[in-house]
Order: structure tokens, then sequence, then C-alpha cells
């Protein structure tokens, strides 16, 4: 445990214990401190949980995400943890390494991403409850697994010429292919040499869990705490996809499915999945819908925000120019000297909060003040275009959506063999 980590962990027992002697301090620290996994030549900590269940607890709340009980979250986290520790030893074992510059670059850009600049962001997160060194340590992960993936997995896949003109058809000629699915999805994975009883065991589980969701239970809960797909953690929310960017099995579900339907468990190479339709939407087989919209952001949670924008808002109706008070105003480094306006966006490309408050306004028409894990904002949608897509444009498209699904598919795959031939003893 690095100092600055002994100190706040020393100031926050103090805070719920009182005055420590300097004997117990160090006792509670070694406590803290002890091994809850062996993975191979390596251990996971326990402060190592405890610091990863404290991010994944300041994710959820800035989300208003459920996360499961306590002790199932940290289940969870240890086994995390212990995945994590296992592609460190394979990327070391390779001679692949994330310097801070790497680290540094990619938190850049997600600020950017943010439209926010490298201190504001830090601000956002530290208003937010997230420990900025902590974060540090998940995208360092973050590159890792990337470039990881990229070396044993991405290397490998290859997506061929009559595959993305199949695509190409079923796009164009299948209005069902056209249309876009919100999924939800839970993965009981079961190894290739696993037993018939294995196989039992998961078939028994995954249609338990399918009839506690059918009776109401909270799924982003239910895949938090029993799903052993990538997306666990975060409800098991796959966002936005299209048939052809789902596996044959799930893209026949799906069809079937009405939303809100739970699926029964769907078989595949990496185990048994359930899938929750959440949403359903038609799209154009050679456009995309693009939206153009400016904001007004103010950085973090103070209390006095909303009224502020609001204020400005009233100001907005009685004429005066947005552009104009964007740049008095707004926060937004990106944008506040351009009238406070994006780039023209497709469904997707901007955060969560955002653009779900763009969808939901016609042009001309200013939001309310709403607030993300970065700051508050108000936003008017400007204008909305269909945009062709050329030849080029759709195979491109194709290609990219044909090739993340061969990368998803076989990450899986990969990883579970890893951790099959990784030694693991848990001790807690």
């Amino acid at each position: 445990m690095s100092d600055p980590m002994k100190k706040a962990s020393n100031c926050c027992l103090g805070m719920l214990f009182g005055v420590l002697t300097c004997s117990n301090v160090a006792a509670q620290d070694v406590v803290l401190n002890k091994i809850e996994a062996v993975v191979n030549e390596g251990v996971v900590l326990s402060s190592d949980v405890l610091a990863e269940t404290a991010n994944l607890r300041n994710q959820a709340r800035a989300s208003n995400q459920a996360l499961p009980d306590d002790d199932v979250l940290r289940s969870r986290v240890l086994e995390r943890l212990i995945d994590q520790e296992i592609r460190r030893q394979h990327a070391a074992a390779l001679g692949i390494t994330v310097d801070a510059t790497s680290v540094n670059r990619a938190i850049e850009q997600i600020a950017r991403n943010n439209n926010l600049n490298t201190s504001q962001f830090r601000d956002a997160l530290r208003q937010q409850g997230f420990e900025y060194n902590q974060f540090r340590r998940n995208i360092e992960q973050e590159v890792l697994m990337s470039r990881l993936v990229q070396r044993e997995v991405e290397s490998q896949i290859k997506v061929t010429e009559q595959e993305i003109d199949d695509f190409i058809d079923a796009l164009v000629n299948d209005a069902e292919e056209n249309k876009r699915y919100r999924i939800s999805h839970i993965l009981i994975a079961i190894s290739s040499s696993a037993a018939q009883s294995e196989y039992d065991a998961a078939e028994t589980k995954a249609n338990s869990i399918v009839g506690l969701l059918r009776a109401g239970a909270d799924f982003a809960k239910t895949a938090a705490a029993e799903s052993d797909g990538a997306r666990a953690l975060q409800g098991g929310d796959l966002g936005w996809r299209t048939l052809q960017e789902v596996p044959d099995f799930l893209a026949a579900a799906l069809r079937e499915m009405a939303v809100g339907d739970v699926s029964d468990p769907l078989r595949s190479q990496n185990g048994l999945h359930i899938v929750k339709l959440i949403d359903r939407e038609s799209g154009g087989a050679a456009s995309q819908l693009e939206t153009l919209a400016r904001h007004i952001f103010l950085s973090g949670d103070d209390p006095a925000h909303p009224q502020t924008l609001q204020n400005i808002k009233t100001r907005l109706a009685a004429g005066e120019s947005f552009a104009a008070l964007a740049a008095q105003f707004s926060q937004d480094p990106n944008s506040s000297n351009n009238g406070g306006e994006l780039p023209w966006f497709t469904r997707g490309q901007l955060p969560g909060a955002l653009e779900e408050a763009a969808s939901t306004l016609q042009p001309g028409e200013i939001s309310a003040p709403f607030q993300t894990p970065f700051g508050w904002h108000i936003l008017e949608v400007m204008e909305r275009r269909q945009r062709e897509m050329t030849s080029a444009s759709m195979r491109q498209q194709a290609e990219g959506s044909l090739r993340q699904q061969k990368i998803e598919q076989e990450t899986t795959r990969w990883m579970r063999a890893l951790r099959d031939e990784s030694f693991v003893e848990i001790r807690s």
C-alpha cells in the first residue's frame, strides 16, 4: 500500500473509531493488506479490493445504477481483479507495457470527449467522489487490455469481402435488419472442457435467473451479481446494436422479442446467454440521422448551477443570443468560443446524458438544466438531417461492425482460456 493510501486509510479509520494507537493502526494496515487471492506468481490484496469497490460505488452513484449486496459485489470485484492480474502477467510475459505518457494521452482524450480540459476533468472526478490515482490505475488497465487484445485477438481477426457484401445486402433489403436494438446481457460462462455436470449446473442457474427476471427482479442488479460478461458491473448494458452486429443466435432471439422481454437461456461456445430487449427503433438502410446542437456547460456540482442555467434559459427566451451567453458563461473549452456549438453527431457519439437530452428535443427547443457526471448543462437542438451514406462508407461501416462482433466473441473465449490455464487460489 502506498503512503498516500495508508494515510487515507488511517484517516478514515480514525474518523470511524476515534483516536487509535500506532500499534492499532499498524495492525489495521496488515488486515487491509492481507492476501485475498493468489494468481500464479502474483497476488490480489484487500487494499486493491477496497479501492476498486469504492470506485465502482462512485460510478454507480453517478449513473444511478443499482449494485448487488456488499458480499456479492466484493466477490465480483475480486473476480475482476483476478482477471486483471492474469492479463497483467500475460502482458508482461509478452513484453507489453503501458507508460505514463500513454495513460496521460488516454485521460486527455476522455476529457476532450466530455468537452473538458484535463484540470476540469480532474475537478469533476473529485466532485463526483472518484479518487484520481485509482482512476489512473483503471485507465492503465484498460490501455493494457487494449494492447493485449490487439496483439492476441484483433491481429487474428479477418473479415472477408463476401461477409461485407452479405452484411450490406441484409441492411439494404431486410427492413428488420435496419432496426436497432437496445439490449442488456447476462453470460453464464462455461469452459470448453467442462464436464456434463457443469453444463447442467449452468443451465439450472440460467433458468433460475430467467425466472427471477421475469418475476420482476432488476436486470442491472442481477447482471452485476451473476453475469460473467465483460459488462456485468455496468448492469450488462450492451447499448444499441443492429442484428448484423450481434451473433446469429442472439439475432434470431431478438427478432421474436417484444420490448421488455427476457429471453430463454441461449447457448453459444462461450456459455449461456440471457438478454433483455430494452428498446427498439427503426433505422435507415443507407442514411444516418445527424444532429447539430449547442450547449452551455458549468463544471462540477455546485448547488447554484441549476438556478444559474435556469436564469440563462430565461434570458434566451427573452431574445438574448445563445452564442453570446455561451461565450460569457460556458466552461466547455472546446465550444464556448464557438457559440457553444458541438460537432454534428449521430446516436452513440455523445456521452449518455447529453445524447438522451438531445433525443427528446425538437429543433429550436432548449432543454431544462440537467446534470451529467461532469457538471450541469442546458442544450439546444439546432438542426437535424439525414445524411446519405456512400458505397465506400457503407462498406467501411459493415467491415467495422463485423470486426467488432468477432473481436467481442473471440476476446471472451481468449479470456476464458487464459483463466482456465492459470492457478488461482482464493483465500478470503
